[in-house]
């Protein structure tokens, strides 16, 4: 039999609702936040009082009223706490650290060679970035929440708090961060970077107030993020969103999964520039080689032209393959690669979907760059502790 909600419960409930929308809206009202919400204005006034004893939340003026009593507008207060977001892609580890409305303070960056880093080495580096940012921001630690880690491959999150991080493709088997939340005596959570990133865009991004979208990420690996009935969907073991490595040709390069025919296979920034050069000229050096490609293209060369025509064919195909399995209102399109080609190529990409889709969820789904750009990832795995702290109302010394 299902236990009975408590007082407390439902208390905790209605704070988590408010919060929440005060964290997503920036500023609002008592009113609103009830119409909003569809609690009482009774249960409004008294959670919003405790928002603002406790130092959340604060009044930050009124709205202009035409006639009557005026509305007082509320906020979050952004220095009532702080998070870090750190993020891995193929390479390099960047961390930045947010006030509690997600405001990036200050961040940092370190590169690293290879598509290969030892997961221990990468909380070695994100420790000493939070140490960096601590020092450089004059920040209490006491007021940190808590750090969001988005990393590669399949995030489990079992019974216990460490979760385990399975990317076969980088090298890591079976990776735990519990250490890390030791050192640095804070929260540490950890999740797919896809997933945090499209956590972000839905919050604050070209997803946001979309119940069905689809949030891909191109870089030299690729992944996607899948936002179905408003809600981050992980499937049974939160391995859901490996979109990198659905096939799409059975005869197709070979990819570092062990696999072939790959979307990163062939869509990544590494075999699109091996496409154009026949060679792996810019190994360690993508971002360079993406961008002289891309000059390439604008000046006509041939081959260049070719290479960036595959590109969008072949992305719009993996593309049309999400919208017709899912049918999202949206399809965001980013990574440091997928930015580039969402940028320059918006009506060929968007010609691409619909092409290789369906006709009736091809013409609604609408293709658009993210309003985040690169800044979604560490912004993404920030949302992690945010989130924690909106669900449980928790402060860092009894998280």
């Amino acid at each position: 039999m299902a236990k009975k909600a408590s007082v407390r419960d439902v208390r905790r409930s209605n704070r988590a609702l408010l919060l929440r929308r005060l964290v997503l809206a920036g500023e609002t009202s008592r009113s609103d936040l009830g119409a909003d919400t569809g609690l009482s204005p009774a249960t409004v006034t008294s959670v919003v009082s405790e928002l603002i004893d406790e130092g959340t939340v604060q009044e930050t003026g009124f709205l202009d009223s035409a006639g009557g009593r005026r509305r007082v507008l509320l906020h979050v207060d952004p220095r009532a706490g702080f998070v870090f977001g750190a993020d891995v892609s193929e390479a390099q580890v960047s961390t930045a650290v947010y006030g509690l409305t997600l405001d990036r303070l200050a961040a940092r960056s370190t590169s690293f060679p290879g598509r290969r880093i030892d997961p221990a080495r990468v909380g070695e580096i994100v420790a000493s970035h939070v140490t960096d940012l601590l020092s450089e921001t004059g920040l209490e630690q006491q007021k940190v929440i808590g750090l969001g880690l988005g990393v590669p491959g399949v995030v489990e999150h079992p019974a216990t708090p460490a979760a385990v991080v399975h990317a076969d493709v980088i090298g890591w088997s079976s990776a735990a961060f519990g250490w890390l939340e030791s050192a640095l005596s804070i929260p540490v959570l950890v999740d797919n970077g896809a997933k945090t990133t499209t956590q972000a865009e839905h919050w604050y991004g070209s997803a946001r107030g979309a119940e069905h979208a689809i949030v891909a990420l191109v870089g030299d690996g690729v992944g996607a993020g899948i936002i179905t009935n408003g809600r981050l969907y992980r499937g049974a073991s939160s391995g859901a969103g490996e979109w990198g490595h659905t096939k799409i040709s059975l005869d197709g390069p070979p990819c570092r999964c062990g696999s072939r025919g790959c979307v990163e296979s062939i869509v990544g920034a590494s075999a699109v520039l091996r496409d154009w050069r026949g060679s792996d000229d810019f190994t360690g050096r993508e971002p360079e080689g993406i961008r002289e490609l891309l000059a390439a293209h604008a000046r006509g060369e041939t081959e260049a032209v070719r290479a960036v025509a595959a590109v969008i064919d072949h992305l719009g195909l993996a593309l049309a393959n999400l919208v017709n399995l899912y049918n999202p209102e949206k399809i965001i399109v980013g990574g440091w690669f997928g930015d580039l080609i969402a940028r320059d190529h918006p009506e060929e990409l968007g010609a691409a979907v619909r092409r290789f889709s369906l006709k009736q969820p091809g013409e609604q789904a609408v293709v658009e760059r993210s309003q985040l750009g690169t800044e979604a990832v560490t912004l993404g795995a920030a949302t992690l502790p945010v989130d924690l702290f909106i669900e449980t109302g928790l402060v860092p010394s009894a998280a």
